[in-house]
């Protein structure tokens, strides 16, 4: 393989991916190569191992299209725990090797991840064609076998899985990064280094994905028919507030009695149900009162207990949960089933995720609602856990992830003067020898207002004009049941006039967003109705 830099362009500053040249002899391998995958992706689809739906295909087409624009080095996206990321990274590789347009060696496509899971790795390596199972890593191995193997290559794809963890700077994929020489925009750039992000609660590296402007881009990815999410599980009021079940006081060496009212509360739950199913209970590490407690409600003649954790011998839980149990079982489990993890749901009762005063938002979405969500959501499960992260999570997602005014508590996320930001991740531009504060050239003007009669005539604006921005386009509004339409700024729902809308016309809004808001003339008269979509647009 040659190289087509010259020494001459390698002392400038590059602005978009370099594309590597190759001999005949090196692209007809390739061809043969990229063949044998898709064969391989075709093969586990006939077999029901890894099928890609419609939705899955799209979300693929708009990723290989974002990197056709040789300045994106970061896509990012965000689908919804349990709505099909595997299927989706199978989806992206397909479509990526069906272009005619992309030629790469099959040994430069990695899918890594910042979990220490064994487990994740396996089932990744499940669903994945067998030509990549060797590039398949987890945390432990980046710092040093990715970074070792992955440090001198050109034209590279890198596919990560759960970006939000061990994401700060310092931490594992910034040392991984650091080891493999990636920390260097330019190198990012002469290599033909393409990275593809996949997360449903990006956290703090959305807001450094944004200050690379035009070398990076995000991309929501929605559910497909059938997917029950988690905010769809609260709508349907299965999800109820989780409370604590543990109540031990150390001083006193006493347990509060307010507990067993708690755990009564799930007993009520069950009764209801009409044949056994297995309970999951999350237990607080190290010394935990929450089994004892739990056989003062549950008689043990009539209940079965199992614990789930780093010293039980149980391999994987979902043998258990295939099987229809004899009587109610509770499984009580420590730091297991969180991110990434598919659980059979067909026998599942209540979920229970461990009780704490200041919730991390982020663990409890990926935590044991997140598990409950997906495309085979049983239809009774109930999940006890916090509701407050999952309307927050909604809001974001309503967002584009973009609303800085939403509490969002995470690892890798700070709230300062009413304001969500970063603490500082890998993905940081600063990390990559890019000055962020030298580099925004672009200045905003003031926000462009679109004023049209209808949704409709909007959701054609969109499609012509920002179906680009790498958000969804307008969801379709109802009106409320005295026949005004209703738009929700800084947390407040209500009707809008045309001049409150104007007034808080730059709320939220960034140069990768838009906002949408019915609103009236006269607040008064339905007859003055007009539908508003704002956005920026830049000096040229």
């Amino acid at each position: 393989m040659s190289d087509n830099i010259s020494n001459e362009i390698t002392e400038q500053i590059l602005t978009k991916r370099v594309r590597c040249d190759y001999d005949l002899k090196e692209q007809e391998i390739m061809k043969l190569t990229k063949q044998n995958i898709l064969n391989e992706l075709e093969i586990s689809r006939l077999k029901g191992k890894s099928i890609i739906f419609e939705n899955q295909e799209i979300i693929a087409s708009r990723i290989v299209t974002a990197f056709k624009d040789r300045k994106i080095i970061n896509v990012m996206v965000i689908s919804k725990t349990q709505s099909g990321k595997t299927g989706s990274m199978c989806a992206a590789i397909k479509r990526y090797l069906e272009d005619t347009g992309n030629l790469i060696p099959i040994e430069n496509i990695y899918i890594i991840t910042g979990l220490s899971s064994c487990e994740w790795k396996a089932q990744t390596k499940e669903r994945m064609p067998e030509s990549i199972h060797a590039r398949v890593f987890h945390r432990y191995e980046l710092p040093n076998t990715f970074a070792d193997e992955i440090k001198n290559k050109q034209n590279v794809l890198i596919i990560m899985d759960e970006i939000q963890v061990a994401a700060k700077t310092g931490q594992t994929i910034y040392k991984a990064f650091e080891h493999a020489g990636l920390l260097d925009k330019f190198k990012l750039y002469k290599n033909d280094i393409k990275i593809l992000e996949y997360t449903a609660t990006p956290d703090g590296t959305i807001y450094d994905l944004l200050k690379w402007k035009d070398a990076s881009t995000k991309i929501l990815a929605e559910g497909g028919d059938g997917y029950i999410g988690c905010n769809d599980l609260l709508q349907m009021s299965r999800v109820k507030q989780y409370k604590d079940l543990c109540g031990y006081n150390k001083t006193t060496d006493e347990v509060d009695q307010e507990v067993f009212e708690n755990i009564q509360d799930i007993k009520d739950d069950i009764d209801k149900y009409k044949f056994p199913l297995y309970h999951i209970i999350r237990t607080k590490n190290g010394k935990s009162h929450t089994i004892p407690n739990f056989k003062q409600i549950f008689n043990t003649d009539n209940y079965s207990f199992i614990k789930y954790d780093g010293k039980s011998e149980i391999e994987d839980i979902n043998k258990i949960l295939i099987l229809q149990p004899e009587k109610h079982t509770f499984i009580f489990i420590k730091e297991l089933l969180r991110c990434a993890k598919t659980l059979k749901k067909k026998y599942i009762g209540i979920l229970y995720d461990r009780y704490t005063k200041n919730p991390d938002d982020s663990t409890i979405i990926q935590g044991l609602v997140g598990r409950d969500t997906g495309y085979d959501n049983n239809g009774i499960s109930i999940c006890y856990t916090n509701i407050d992260s999952i309307i927050k999570y909604e809001k974001l997602w309503q967002s584009s992830f973009e609303d800085p005014t939403i509490k969002w508590n995470s690892k890798t996320t700070k709230y300062i003067n009413c304001n969500l930001s970063s603490k500082d991740t890998f993905m940081n531009p600063e990390n990559y020898g890019c000055s962020v504060a030298s580099d925004d050239t672009d200045e905003l003007n003031e926000p462009v207002i679109n004023i049209f009669k209808t949704q409709e005539e909007v959701k054609e604006y969109f499609k012509k004009e920002l179906k680009n921005l790498g958000c969804r386009g307008p969801n379709k509004r109802h009106p409320n049941k005295d026949g005004y339409y209703e738009s929700t700024i800084r947390s407040s729902k209500k009707i809008y006039s045309c001049e409150d809308v104007k007034g808080d016309k730059k709320f939220g809004l960034t140069k990768n967003n838009y906002r949408y808001y019915p609103c009236y003339q006269d607040i008064n008269d339905k007859a003055t109705l007009q539908w508003w979509i704002i956005h920026y647009e830049f000096k040229t």
